[in-house]
């Protein structure tokens, strides 16, 4: 459930947060960057779904081929409600925002569980200045090796991804970015990648904590989607 994207030896890469279904928002700050369909290509931190009207777009997104996404909470909850057909768990995915495609029969739903679930938990993605970046959705532990990542990733059966506890972190958890100062120094830099960038925690502006940034603006209050060129943005302070 991890996959490792080559340089970009043509065009430029970007990383965007969380969408949650505000595709025309995205569309317009692509514009403000001058994205190149032809040789750019953009990777998604997760949450495409939920909360905004246009969450019915992200088929047609995962369809075009420099756009690529790794599995945020949000898609889970559609995974776990399609395969239990429990109505606790369909009720839980309404409340967090399923609220548009409440009146979906599961025929409709089907093409969004068999793309979300295909989703990996992480990419690795190799940049031209020579350094490597890992995204996954929420965090990681506090001490963490990138290699011990993909090795776990690399073997865990999708029916335990939320049984382990590791990678049901990087689904859900909210821990690290809320951290007060004194307790920072606790998060380790993940050995083994240069960089990771997460999504999932709304922050006002972007917080890196030791080789970890998070960069969720909470589209859907804020009318922002965390958006950067990995290799400027490794570049310059933060």
């Amino acid at each position: 459930m991890i996959q490792i994207h080559a340089c970009n030896t043509t065009g430029k890469d970007y990383i965007c947060s969380d969408i949650h279904g505000h595709f025309s928002l995205l569309s317009e700050q692509l514009a403000q960057i001058n994205f190149n369909e032809q040789i750019d290509r953009l990777f998604s931190l997760g949450d495409l779904i939920d909360r905004g009207d246009e969450s019915g777009q992200a088929l047609e997104w995962l369809a075009k081929p420099w756009f690529f996404a790794i599995q945020g909470n949000h898609e889970r909850m559609l995974i776990n409600a399609y395969e239990s057909r429990s109505e606790s768990l369909w009720f839980q995915w309404m409340m967090w925002g399923g609220s548009w495609a409440e009146d979906m029969e599961l025929e409709a739903l089907e093409p969004f569980y068999l793309a979300f679930s295909q989703l990996p938990l992480a990419i690795e993605l190799a940049l031209p200045n020579g350094k490597s970046v890992g995204l996954v959705h929420a965090e990681l532990p506090d001490v963490c090796d990138w290699d011990e990542v993909k090795q776990l990733l690399a073997h865990i059966e999708p029916d335990q991804v939320e049984a382990t506890l590791a990678t049901s972190d990087m689904l859900w958890s909210k821990i690290q970015p809320y951290l007060p100062p004194d307790e920072i120094p606790r998060v380790e830099p993940v050995r083994n990648i240069n960089h990771v960038f997460h999504g999932h925690t709304i922050m006002e502006n972007y917080r890196t904590i030791a080789n970890r940034t998070f960069m969720d603006l909470g589209s859907y209050e804020s009318g922002r989607i965390g958006l950067l060129d990995p290799v400027k943005f490794l570049s310059g302070p933060f």
